[in-house]
């Protein structure tokens, strides 16, 4: 599968798990040929550096960076910013950082399997070992985890992850900032909602309402969008 952007200068969204993704795509990458130079990570609350690359500021930084002649003109970015505390606020992450998406590269490890039929908007990441079969379409900044697998015809909105082993069935559509969890399993033809949570292992076997929570074998609702909602920080 081809990358959305020609290859050059990234710059990653968020000093998390998921940035050492990016950074473990960035190396296969470059072995492969595709030469992807990362230049630096922007974080609200990381040090001088992540495993060796430079912080440049805060994620609110990110928009005055990109500008002609700041330190990140010219460059792409992936949104590694998303875990099952955050999932459902990275639009908003991004809207804060004053980037579009023509700002984003498309990020395919070369140990994935994605189908030329498949629709990639930009932003996505795809991790390795992962499988994205025909006529699905991954929605600008979806996650696919490591071994993730996306069934045939199946639509993972913007914003969305699917964390590392979990399936989403063919035909199936995960909303937009819905988060599924590690090993959980989406039968065919359902709809996770926007913003909702899958927890790990999770066995889907009917439609998950917006903003819910579901764990289990079959998955049961354990809080709903109507439950008071926590703070958490970012990551």
């Amino acid at each position: 599968m081809p990358q959305a952007a020609a290859p050059g200068r990234l710059a990653i969204l968020g000093a998390s798990g998921n940035a050492l993704d990016v950074l473990d795509i960035v190396t296969a990458l470059r072995a492969a040929g595709v030469d992807w130079q990362v230049a630096g990570v922007l974080d609200d609350a990381a040090g001088p550096d992540f495993m060796g690359v430079p912080v440049l500021g805060p994620l609110s930084a990110a928009g005055l960076l990109a500008a002609p002649g700041g330190e990140l003109a010219g460059a792409r970015f992936v949104l590694a910013v998303g875990s099952d505390r955050s999932h459902a606020r990275r639009g908003a992450i991004l809207d804060g950082t004053g980037l579009s998406d023509e700002h984003f590269a498309t990020l395919v490890h070369p140990g994935a399997a994605v189908s030329t039929r498949a629709t990639l908007a930009p932003g996505c990441c795809v991790g390795f070992g992962a499988s994205v079969a025909g006529r699905c379409v991954l929605g600008a900044h979806a996650w696919i985890g490591p071994c993730a697998v996306v069934g045939h015809d199946s639509v993972i909105e913007p914003f969305a992850i699917l964390a590392p082993r979990s399936t989403i069935s063919g035909g199936a559509r995960v909303g937009r900032g819905a988060y599924v969890g590690s090993a959980a399993v989406v039968r065919q033809g359902l709809k996770i909602g926007a913003g909702a949570l899958v927890g790990l292992g999770a066995v889907v076997v009917k439609d998950v309402p917006e903003g819910t929570t579901v764990a289990g074998n079959p998955a049961r609702p354990i809080r709903s969008a109507a439950s008071p909602a926590r703070e958490e920080p970012v990551a």
